[in-house]
């Protein structure tokens, strides 16, 4: 087999349709089909269920597919090996990033880190910390920049530090908050535990929870237009916007921080394009940045 067919055997392993399948490898349905049918044939047995669910792997096709990504994950290794014997800095950086991160962060500090390096190629992929985790466990990325304190044995650094801002249009009297509607948004689950737990030490009766909608931004959105507060991090905060703001405090008066991390698998770093990412990280943030 090929290095091409190894790809449609991961990507079918990973539960994507044909037409997905198609679609991102640039083939067309037919041509795709053509290349599933060689590989069975070079295997001498049905390796997939063809049906209307689409295509389902069978015992032997786990079998199969499992080879295939250990190749994959083999040929990627020696390749940034082979890259990282020369002394230009050069190669693909994985990166997997929390939406926020994505969102206000990454897009700055990538201009800046690829003016350094111009022959590095970054990838990003980004979504919930369960799911950027398991990509980091697994090697699908060097990099893991989360909203999540995790146990991690390998390359952990603390990269933002956030306040958490009750926001509203105009100012609250806090004893009425229950009463008034609170616009909540999809987050990680860390957050909402931080917000739930400072809840039911100030309050108690529930929030007056009247919309859940897609994202901060969105919320910030309804907030603007006097909809309801909502409870933000101030990596999402413009720092010209004229709302009412109150930072979150424990029972102790203290300040309830967000944080963001930046983790790495240990393999990687013997990589030249991540450990250049790395350490421009320590030169662009020193110790840690406060928002």
């Amino acid at each position: 087999m090929e290095e091409y067919d190894w790809i449609v055997l991961s990507k079918i392993g990973e539960g994507k349709t044909m037409s997905q399948i198609s679609n991102e490898l640039f083939i067309t349905q037919p041509a795709l089909t053509y290349r599933i049918n060689k590989i069975e044939k070079e295997f001498g047995t049905t390796l997939f269920i063809r049906g209307n669910k689409g295509i389902q792997v069978n015992h032997q096709g786990e079998h199969v597919i499992n080879y295939a990504n250990r190749m994959l994950e083999e040929l990627n290794n020696t390749k940034e090996q082979v890259l990282s014997l020369g002394s230009q800095i050069k190669g693909k950086l994985y990166i997997g990033a929390s939406k926020a991160v994505a969102q206000y962060i990454l897009p700055n500090l990538l201009t800046k880190f690829l003016n350094h390096y111009p022959d590095v190629e970054p990838h990003v992929l980004t979504g919930f910390s369960p799911y950027l985790v398991e990509l980091l466990s697994k090697g699908k990325v060097h990099i893991a920049l989360l909203r999540d304190k995790i146990e991690w044995p390998h390359f952990t650094r603390l990269l933002t530090t956030e306040s958490i801002y009750l926001v509203s249009k105009n100012k609250i009297d806090m004893e009425t908050l229950p009463q008034i509607p609170r616009i909540d948004y999809q987050t990680n689950q860390s957050l909402k535990t931080v917000i739930d737990a400072w809840w039911s030490k100030n309050f108690q009766s529930p929030p007056n929870i009247t919309m859940v909608v897609d994202n901060a931004d969105v919320s910030f959105e309804f907030v603007q237009a006097g909809l309801g507060y909502s409870i933000l991090t101030e990596l999402c905060l413009s720092k010209d916007q004229s709302l009412h703001m109150v930072p979150l405090q424990n029972h102790l008066g203290e300040f309830i921080y967000r944080e963001t991390w930046l983790y790495g698998s240990k393999i990687s770093e013997n990589y030249l394009a991540v450990k250049a990412f790395l350490s421009f990280i320590e030169k662009e943030y020193g110790t840690s940045h406060r928002w």
